[in-house]
């Protein structure tokens, strides 16, 4: 149908190629093709410039992109209102998230979600703040949950809560009596820093070179796994919150140490959605879920039984 003809366009404009597009859609490389060729028959003009390392977009491309994507927007919102009508959400919810926030808290979610909208289905994305705000921004997702860092224009920051970063070291690290650390405690000991938080790993950057200090770094990763490993090996020192190693602290395998005197230990955590663009009544009904757990998850650790889990007073 017409919508899935627009979706593959979509697709291609987004990766830049066809074989990447296929790739994601799961649909082979000349099924696309020809709906591309089908599409830029039925319009009468090119919609991509064919180069060798991939296509880029026509005027006429980016014209029909920005009506691709509004028609895609419209019929997406209309299943909705239809299954509405019906007294139950439909559709597909597009969320972003930190990759600490796929661990347990939005698995978790999605599927109590799912236990009172079964005929909701979700696309997941995980990656970096930088990311998962861009995906809001472009239309790629419905909405990110992420910090209450810099953030794109037409979005707005909702339902957030306190969610500082702490020093996570192993049990039987130096540091893990600490009732509190600074940077420049951490930095006497080999760091482990996640290479696409960005802005969070500037601002560590910043503040050690404040106190011309750099530490010493010995990884670098963007997987949360790995680095998490390293802690446990008590190789270094990461900076986390405490929502992607719960199982962790839990078992006091880790510890979450106060960060002192730095702006990481003021980070909220948060919804980030779209100002103008119009969501689905299941994307709204997950937002105001999420949001919830937020709250209820800001209480829990904030009671004795959490706090002694880390160094607070």
């Amino acid at each position: 149908m017409h919508a899935a003809v627009l979706r593959y366009f979509v697709v291609v404009a987004r990766a830049g190629s066809i074989r990447k597009a296929s790739e994601e859609l799961h649909v082979a490389s000349s099924a696309v093709s020809r709906q591309i060729q089908k599409l830029e028959d039925e319009l009468g003009t090119p919609l991509f410039e064919r180069l060798p390392n991939g296509l880029r977009l026509t005027q006429a491309g980016i014209v029909t992109l920005r009506h691709a994507k509004a028609t895609l927007e419209d019929f997406e919102f209309l299943k909705s209102e239809i299954g509405a009508l019906g007294g139950k959400n439909t559709g597909t919810v597009k969320i972003a998230a930190l990759d600490s926030l796929l661990v347990h808290f939005l698995p978790e979610q999605v599927m109590a979600f799912h236990q009172q909208n079964p005929d909701v289905d979700f696309r997941v994305h995980g990656g970096s703040h930088i990311r998962v705000t861009d995906l809001v921004a472009n239309g790629e997702a419905d909405f990110a949950a992420t910090f209450g860092l810099d953030f794109p224009e037409d979005t707005e920051f909702v339902h957030d809560v306190p969610m500082p970063l702490m020093a996570m070291v192993a049990a039987d690290h130096p540091l893990g009596k600490k009732e509190s650390v600074s940077l420049t405690d951490c930095a006497d000991y080999n760091l482990l820093l996640h290479m696409d938080s960005t802005p969070t790993r500037f601002l560590i950057d910043v503040e050690l070179s404040v106190f011309e200090r750099t530490g010493r770094t010995l990884v670098t990763s963007n997987s949360l796994n790995m680095l998490r490993s390293m802690v446990l090996m008590d190789a270094g020192i990461a900076f986390y919150t405490p929502i992607g190693m719960i199982d962790e602290m839990r078992a006091g395998t880790i510890v979450g140490i106060p960060l002192r005197g730095s702006k990481l230990d003021s980070l909220r955590l948060g919804i980030l959605v779209p100002r103008r663009r119009r969501l689905t009544h299941a994307a709204e009904a997950m937002i105001d879920q999420l949001g919830q757990a937020l709250k209820d998850l800001d209480v829990t650790w904030n009671s004795p039984s959490w706090k002694a889990r880390w160094k607070s007073a």
